[in-house]
């Protein structure tokens, strides 16, 4: 047998029935997060509903801290994934049509999953899941990269409104070079702060409407959002590309 067809031993009967266990669990989590919100998802609940006691469940996430911080990892990386299927459709020459599409994306996913939203991206309590700020920050990238690649490309094939460096604050400068080098970002400071600016007002809005914050002015946030969207294809000088969302 070559090297090549080297046979791969597959996972173990017990290894199987431990990912098929966390992967329960992390079902469950996620469904008293969606039903009953984010204070009961427990150890001692995820137990009661699997029939399980709650030490053996202790045996698989140590903490409920170690398993809501889990749940944020695969909650932002299902967001993600939902956004780069839609930018994925979208011409790769043109990454304004992609920004666009990107941002219509993520306030589609997060009005259909608003519990979820507001876990990784809202407010909560404290102690959920943020023990550990490292992987937080890494997690969080991982969604944010969607949006700094197609910027990063946006600057790189067309470039965009942005302040000289020596208009900013030395310590803002400071931070944005650091998230630069940190992160592979390759843009100066301006434009980081350009993208991070875009990124707030995005994030804002959304987050109003999909946390229910926006009902006090309106029934429905979209024509808002149209609003604001199209005012940052402005700042970024990519109004050619908006086009009305009819959907």
């Amino acid at each position: 047998m070559s090297p090549g067809e080297a046979h791969v031993a597959p996972y173990s009967r017990r290894e199987r029935l431990r990912i098929a266990t966390i992967r329960e669990i992390k079902d469950v989590a996620r469904t008293l997060l969606v039903q009953e919100g984010p204070e009961n998802v427990t150890i001692r609940a995820i137990a009661r509903e699997m029939g399980m006691t709650a030490p053996a469940v202790y045996r698989y996430f140590s903490s409920r801290d170690a398993l809501i911080l889990q749940l944020r990892v695969d909650i932002f990386a299902e967001m993600a994934r939902y956004m780069r299927g839609v930018i994925g459709r979208l011409p790769e020459s043109e990454p304004g049509r992609g920004l666009i599409g990107g941002a219509r994306a993520l306030r589609i996913w997060a009005i259909k999953h608003p519990h979820e939203f507001g876990l990784i991206l809202g407010p909560w309590a404290p102690g959920l899941g943020r023990e550990e700020t490292k992987p937080d920050r890494n997690m969080g990238w991982v969604f944010g990269s969607v949006f700094s690649d197609l910027i990063s490309d946006l600057w790189r094939v067309r470039g965009f409104p942005a302040p000289k460096e020596e208009e900013l604050d030395p310590g803002l400068v400071r931070a944005l070079v650091e998230l630069s080098e940190d992160q592979g970002v390759e843009m100066p400071p301006g434009a980081l702060a350009v993208m991070l600016r875009c990124w707030v007002r995005l994030y804002g809005v959304i987050s109003m409407e999909a946390l229910g914050h926006m009902s006090f002015a309106m029934p429905e946030g979209k024509s808002f959002f149209e609003f604001e969207l199209r005012h940052l294809c402005l700042m970024l000088d990519i109004e050619e590309f908006y086009e009305e969302d009819t959907a």
